[in-house]
């Protein structure tokens, strides 16, 4: 889970951090936190790559009211939960479609219960996904918009129709996180997603708005996965 965490109060966001690593440690699911000292850095800042926003209520320059609003503008659908000391001004949540709020102090039992809801909620949603970060930020592609992925010396570049996006990594590591039926290599440098495929022809295959080559030794297993994926 990739979980935003807006907290001016630095002991409770310490706290919950632990919270998190103990979640972690207890049912092996990761959760990447990110956290923001109050609701103006946030919204300065934000990118759609949250899975949950755990948003602290009570907060200077803007409280956490006002930026779950300003939010929901521009992002109608990441979850928000809402943490209080005062129960009332929680009820409120509902305005913005917020999925709950846990009061201060926050126990961890009560903590734990509401990060199960929200990988029940996102769990699914996340096997749609590709999460990657480089020295600009952490970024949420959606797989189905991935046309290929290139191996640029120790770098990968994901091609999809709105540009491309670089970052750090082997594409050996990004086949097994991608579904192994939909993608695969043409040649060493090239990971395909095959239902961008428009054509092959010889050795050059045809990937949205891009020709790549094939090289011979792929081309059987290659030419085998994409009949495999027109078939199914």
């Amino acid at each position: 889970m990739n979980i935003a965490l807006v907290e001016d109060d630095m002991n409770a966001a310490d706290l919950l951090c632990g919270y998190c690593r103990q979640y972690e440690a207890e049912t092996g699911h990761g959760c990447a936190i990110t956290h923001f000292k109050d609701g103006l850095e946030f919204l300065d800042s934000y990118k759609p790559v949250f899975d949950v926003i755990f948003m602290d209520i009570e907060m200077p320059y803007m409280n956490g009211m006002e930026a779950a609003k300003k939010l929901r503008e521009f992002d109608t659908s990441v979850l928000i939960v809402f943490i209080t000391n005062l129960k009332q001004f929680a009820l409120k949540g509902y305005e913005v479609e917020a999925l709950d709020f846990l009061v201060k102090p926050v126990e961890y039992n009560s903590f734990k219960t509401m990060l199960g809801r929200v990988y029940k909620r996102t769990g699914s949603k996340g096997a749609e996904y590709l999460t990657v970060t480089n020295s600009r930020g952490t970024y949420r592609i959606r797989i189905a918009d991935i046309y290929y992925l290139e191996s640029v010396k120790h770098n990968i570049v994901i091609h999809t129709a709105d540009g491309e996006t670089q970052f750090f990594g082997a594409l050996s590591d990004m086949e097994t996180k991608l579904p192994k039926d939909g993608f695969a290599r043409c040649n060493s440098c090239y990971l395909v997603n095959l239902a961008w495929v428009k054509k092959v022809d010889s050795l050059d295959v045809y990937v949205g708005n891009d020709v790549l080559k094939m090289s011979r030794g792929k081309k059987d297993e290659f030419t085998l996965k994409l009949l495999e994926s027109l078939n199914g």
